[in-house]
């Protein structure tokens, strides 16, 4: 596929997966945008691809404005949307005019957006001084954010603790085989004890109902994975 052609042609869109609170009653707690492309291309090839042609802000910008476009036709108004997003689009100096913009064309979606950060990118990313501010600015629209993968890279427990996310996403790994894992369980409930009430937790990944009780049981909230809902064009 050529990376260009994505901007000529309606050749991208989004499936949505549920996140869903695990209480006595599951509840649905927000949806997450995935892009996908009628070629069927690895997402993540999209955006190196992107990435090595310079046109990464503008697919990012444009995988955020059709999401959202999409969110906002099926009309929920009563939970959150997760949308990745890279670091370099937060600092690019165009960002916050395209997002204030964005915020007037939707604003039924003001204090339900959470924007997702790879917990694995670039360090120096991370410690640019200009990330914090550009954060807060976002404040002003009730944006949350998430850091995303967590555990994924070499000081997630700095970041978190630096950058006060409102939401942590623990890494698929911690899902997997959680119920006959004891390392595991011991680390999840460390990690929600730590966090306590401060700092929404969710656990990616869930693919049993063994899983997913044993995360309740540890006192894991909120949870994702194919066992919870699989991602689907249509919302319900």
């Amino acid at each position: 596929m050529n990376i260009f052609t994505i901007f000529q042609n309606d050749l991208i869109y989004h499936d949505f997966q549920p996140l869903y609170q695990m209480g006595e009653h599951r509840t649905l707690y927000a949806y997450e945008g995935l892009l996908r492309n009628k070629y069927n291309e690895n997402p993540e090839s999209v955006f190196q691809s992107a990435m090595k042609a310079n046109i990464l802000y503008k697919l990012d910008t444009l995988s955020i404005s059709k999401a959202l476009e999409n969110f906002s036709k099926n009309g929920l108004k009563d939970c959150k949307l997760f949308l990745n997003i890279y670091i370099t689009t937060i600092l690019h100096p165009s960002f916050h005019t395209y997002f204030y913009n964005l915020m007037k064309k939707h604003p039924d979606i003001e204090g339900r957006l959470v924007l997702e950060i790879n917990e694995s990118s670039a360090e120096e990313l991370w410690q640019n001084p200009l990330l914090k501010s550009s954060l807060s600015e976002l404040k002003q629209f009730g944006v949350w954010y998430a850091i995303d993968d967590f555990g994924q890279g070499t000081s997630s427990i700095k970041k978190s603790i630096e950058y006060e996310p409102e939401i942590i996403k623990l890494d698929r790994y911690f899902a997997m085989n959680l119920a006959q894992d004891t390392k595991k369980q011991r680390f999840l409930s460390f990690f929600s004890k730590f966090y306590g009430s401060d700092t929404v937790i969710v656990l990616e990944g869930i693919e049993t109902e063994q899983d997913m009780q044993v995360a309740k049981d540890i006192g894991i909230t909120i949870g994702q994975g194919f066992y919870l809902g699989r991602p689907s064009q249509l919302l319900a």
